[in-house]
């Protein structure tokens, strides 16, 4: 008997016997348990398992009969054109300035002399410190101060040289009035000796009337004064030697004290530099307590160091090395298109202007507007390939053609007119013969050409293509996307 039967049978018995009436207890009906499906049921689900297999092989396989002229329209195709062929060589290198300016911190002079130290605090070995500097990236005309040095320190030497300059003036005027009157005094002693010398030969002519002593007094007295008047001559002679020895000695002195004044004034004019070109102001990048930075106003900077640059950016140039077997296909004047690395969407116009006569082993760099690298150098480094450097001018004007930045271009070696040309990767060697893969109706076919020239990108094509037909851009291997699949399949 089931668990319903046995609840309801319980109730019964408890109403008959009058004890109180209780609520019900409801009991769940008991599940059902599934059976063993039967065979029919069986049967259908494996009918419909297999129908449904049967419909995705179908759909397999319609998909694969259409895959051919659906995979062939995947293949990337290029029409043959009829258009003027270069032959081109890539070359890399950074953009330079073919006229720039170098600004070095001034050698003072104002303290030295020749064969001498520094006194006077002037001497070359002073660092100078830097008072006001031009903003880096602004454009100055010639002419214009780009950077001044604290220059209390050459005031105050100029000050004290000209102090000097005037109190040698004043002692030099001083003894040369004293040359001047101790030259005149001797001057008049001559003039009185050869007045005494001329009295006494007058003398002597009376001598005929006169007794024997006076005579022979009178002879002596000639002999006398002659003598004084020769001595005084000779005096006279070497007084004005030593005079003018004298005199130049303080020309010297005055001459020294001013050359010394203007080496003063022309390193107080050095304290404010000025450009002589127009351009673009570039800070250079300084050794310093703290490593390489560039330069600012407080800084010191030592005498002769580099510390600015004035770029004209109206004749820029890109500055490279190429392989010395490449650079005998390179000539002068031929046209080059430019890239820049920062800007690689935009190409500007060049021309080769020069080419290296000497092959080295350094690379073109890009400081002070890429001039950079060992030219000429005969080796030493252990590189079996050498190169050679070549400039670019570059003929287009652009804002964005800034010195120092990295760019290659492309420099046209060859120019063929009215060719038929096709990109390079579309050829392939097969068994020996150039091939091509030709379009048509969605699949390819296998071309033999006659290929003329080569270039790094493309290639001139003598025979066996027209223009306007497809190619693929990529040799075609699939077999499914040939339009002769037996043959694709046996290669």
């Amino acid at each position: 008997m089931g668990r319903s039967s046995a609840a309801v049978v319980d109730l019964r018995k408890r109403e008959t016997e009058g004890a109180a009436a209780l609520p019900a207890e409801v009991v769940p009906p008991p599940e059902r348990q599934q059976g063993p499906l039967s065979r029919k049921a069986t049967a259908a689900l494996v009918v419909v398992g297999l129908m449904i297999d049967l419909g995705i092989y179908g759909a397999l396989a319609t998909s694969n009969t259409t895959a051919g002229p659906a995979a062939a329209a995947l293949v990337r195709t290029v029409p043959v054109e009829l258009k003027t062929f270069e032959s081109t060589l890539r070359v890399g290198g950074t953009v330079g300035a073919v006229n720039f300016a170098v600004v070095r911190a001034p050698r003072m002079r104002g303290g030295r002399d020749r064969g001498g130290g520094g006194g006077g605090g002037g001497g070359s070995s002073s660092s100078l410190t830097i008072a006001t500097l031009a903003e880096a990236g602004s454009m100055v005309e010639a002419g214009e101060v780009v950077a001044e040095f604290e220059s209390k320190r050459v005031i105050d030497i100029l000050d004290t040289y000209r102090s000097m300059l005037a109190q040698t003036r004043r002692r030099t005027a001083s003894r040369t009035a004293s040359l001047i009157s101790a030259a005149a005094v001797l001057e008049q002693r001559h003039k009185q000796a050869l007045a005494d010398a001329d009295k006494a030969k007058l003398d002597l002519r009376s001598a005929e009337v006169r007794s024997r002593i006076q005579a022979e007094i009178l002879a002596l007295m000639v002999e006398q004064t002659d003598a004084a008047a020769r001595q005084l001559t000779e005096e006279l002679r070497l007084s004005r030697l030593a005079d003018r020895a004298e005199r130049r000695v303080a020309e010297i002195d005055v001459e020294r004290e001013e050359r010394r004044l203007d080496r003063s004034e022309t390193d107080l004019e050095k304290m404010r530099m000025k450009t002589p070109v127009d351009g673009l102001v570039v800070i250079e990048p300084m050794f310093q307590r703290d490593g390489f930075s560039q330069a600012s106003a407080g800084d010191t900077v030592n005498p002769g160091a580099t510390f600015l640059r004035i770029v004209d950016l109206s004749d820029m140039a890109l500055y490279a090395d190429v392989n010395q077997a490449d650079a005998q296909a390179i000539v002068l004047g031929a046209p080059a298109s430019i890239r820049l690395d920062a800007y690689p969407d935009v190409a500007f116009e060049g021309r080769v202007s020069a080419v290296g006569a000497m092959a080295s082993a350094g690379q073109s760099s890009g400081g002070g507007g890429g001039r950079g690298g060992r030219r000429g150098s005969s080796g030493g480094s252990g590189a079996w390939v050498r190169q050679v450097s070549v400039k670019v001018q570059i003929t287009s004007e652009d804002e964005r053609i800034m010195p120092d930045l990295s760019a290659s271009a492309d420099l046209v070696l060859e120019s063929r007119d009215s060719s038929i040309v096709i990109p390079r990767s579309a050829l392939a060697s097969v068994d020996g013969r150039q091939v091509v893969w030709v379009e048509e109706d969605g699949l390819f076919s296998e071309r033999e050409v006659v290929v003329d020239r080569l270039s790094d990108i493309e290639a001139v094509v003598a025979s066996g293509l027209r223009e306007g037909e497809l190619i693929a851009e990529q040799p075609v291997t699939d077999p499914e996307r040939l339009r002769d699949r037996q043959v694709a399949s046996a290669r």
